[in-house]
């Protein structure tokens, strides 16, 4: 109502894909924990979130070489 529509939309793929990405991934990780996988349920989340900070990392590093290539 007080923002456009394409705003309304930004913001609701966001709070939507960010809450079913973290919610899958804690599902998950709940899961293994409760068959007993502690070691896999450990990992799960040791390895989700070293490769996200990768990732993060990695995006970074190429929006700063594509700005330099525009110059900015």
């Amino acid at each position: 109502m007080f923002v456009g529509a394409d705003a309304r939309q930004l913001v609701m793929t966001g709070l939507c894909g960010r809450y079913t990405t973290f919610s899958s991934f804690s599902l998950q990780t709940l899961n293994l924990a409760r068959d007993g996988e502690n070691l896999l349920a450990g990992a799960n989340v040791v390895l989700s979130v070293v490769l996200c900070l990768l990732a993060v990392w990695a995006g970074f590093i190429a929006a700063n070489a594509l700005n330099q290539l525009r110059g900015t």
